[in-house]
């Protein structure tokens, strides 16, 4: 795998990925990817994680997800202000060396 220096690739409108693993950060393991998503993207993310890998190709095809974990997001409590639907997403993905994955994420106004 040829080490880069990480860069914002928009993959997709709504959808930008920041690839840290084969980079000069982070030449192999863990994998991480962080995102910027739309609303509407996010409810993609979270309908589907691993098809949504495969679609705009966050691992897939070199190393898929075939599981992750619910994603962590704020709670709904007091003092914490819930998302607006037209809320974006920053979304953080740790994949291990199998096909196994977690991710978090929290939301901000665009």
């Amino acid at each position: 795998m040829k080490k880069t220096t990480p860069a914002w690739e928009e993959r997709a409108k709504g959808v930008k990925v920041l690839q840290l693993y084969g980079t000069d950060l982070n030449p192999h393991w863990p994998r991480i990817v962080i995102l910027e998503l739309s609303a509407d993207r996010f409810r993609e993310f979270e309908q589907n994680a691993p098809e949504f890998d495969k679609k705009y190709k966050l691992f897939y095809p070199e190393s898929p997800i075939s599981w992750m974990s619910t994603c962590a997001k704020p709670p709904h409590v007091k003092g914490v202000r819930p998302p607006k639907k037209s809320a974006a997403w920053t979304v953080v993905i740790l994949k291990h060396s199998g096909t196994l994955a977690a991710s978090s994420a929290c939301y901000h106004e665009s």
